[in-house]
């Protein structure tokens, strides 16, 4: 209860621009993106685009992923990321996602190799460029190299936010020796 004569500041929304990215946390982001793309040069690379299904804690979505990964024919430690969008139905829900993962790679046949990928890491979720989550994730992929330098790949990824789960499986193709 407010006494009566009392000054009391105007409260006012922040808008959903402010504090976006603190100082700290870009730098931050920066230089874990600058060691992640170095780590990635070192092992060899690959990128490529991902589609698939994911169901979000509010709907169905389609999600479409632009990913980050070691090469195919890697076997060992593998770091794996990926950057994108799941368009919600009834198409009025727009997801913003980023993953950051660590993991396992094994790869078998040297001309035409095929690997599994286990992996772990963490998330962020954001809704409309507004409400966003941090979390974590681990998935699964099965990747394949069809030719020089092009293969393709399968993932299932679960996440987990703190009021929710967000699972999706999709498919992509990938580029092998993108960053070498």
């Amino acid at each position: 209860m407010e006494e009566p004569g009392m000054f009391h500041p105007i409260k006012r929304a922040a808008p959903a621009t402010a504090n976006l990215c603190p100082l700290r946390l870009c730098l931050r982001a920066i230089l874990l993106l600058t060691l992640f793309v170095a780590r990635l040069q070192a092992q060899g690379s690959s990128a490529g685009a991902n589609l698939g299904v994911a169901f979000p804690k509010d709907t169905i979505a389609l999600e479409t992923t632009f990913r980050l990964a070691c090469s195919i024919g890697h076997t060992g430690v593998c770091l794996d990321g990926a950057l994108g969008f799941d368009w919600g139905r009834p198409f009025t829900a727009v997801y913003d996602l980023a993953d950051l993962d660590i993991g396992l790679a094994v790869a078998r046949g040297a001309e035409r190799p095929t690997a599994l990928l286990l992996r772990g890491g963490v998330s962020s979720w954001t809704r409309n460029d507004h409400t966003s989550e941090g979390g974590v994730n681990a998935g699964i992929a099965v990747r394949h190299l069809m030719r020089s330098g092009v293969g393709w790949r399968v993932d299932y990824n679960w996440r987990r936010f703190p009021q929710f789960m967000w699972p999706s499986l999709t498919f992509g193709l990938e580029s092998d020796g993108w960053l070498d």
